[in-house]
């Protein structure tokens, strides 16, 4: 039991591709990277269970990718993706948004290096998922 990855993170969808259930979501955010049209936050709200961890996961990816694929997927072979895949990436951070649900809380976890530039990605990506 050397490297233990829990089923939901094993099996994860890595593309839009393989996400199911979330094709309109999945197409608005591929549309929003061709035109170069990002807006500088993404809400992804919405019950348990229904993608918008994974959805925006597989977003970051993608905006941090160096080369992606024509249909807007990312490429898995560039140094961000393979950094992100192996959960080391300085660019892309997760704030969980059950355990940090108020505005003293979120103040407390931003940690000084999201004054700092990217370091080698096109921009830092940060994303917080709240259920309703």
């Amino acid at each position: 039991m050397d490297k233990f990855i829990v089923s939901a993170r094993k099996y994860r969808p890595s593309t839009f591709e393989t996400l199911i259930g979330q094709d309109s979501i999945a197409t608005t955010l591929k549309n929003s990277i061709k035109r170069g049209q990002l807006a500088h936050a993404y809400l992804f709200c919405g019950p348990r269970g229904v993608g918008k961890t994974t959805t925006a996961r597989i977003f970051a990816k993608i905006i941090n990718c160096m080369n992606p694929g024509e249909n807007m997927e990312p490429c898995g072979e560039c140094e961000s993706c393979k950094s992100f895949d192996q959960g080391r990436s300085y660019c892309i951070h997760e704030l969980d948004a059950a355990s940090n649900n108020s505005v003293s809380t979120t103040g407390i976890c931003r940690p000084p290096m999201w004054r700092r530039s990217p370091i080698c990605r096109r921009v830092k990506s940060f994303w917080r998922c709240c259920w309703v």
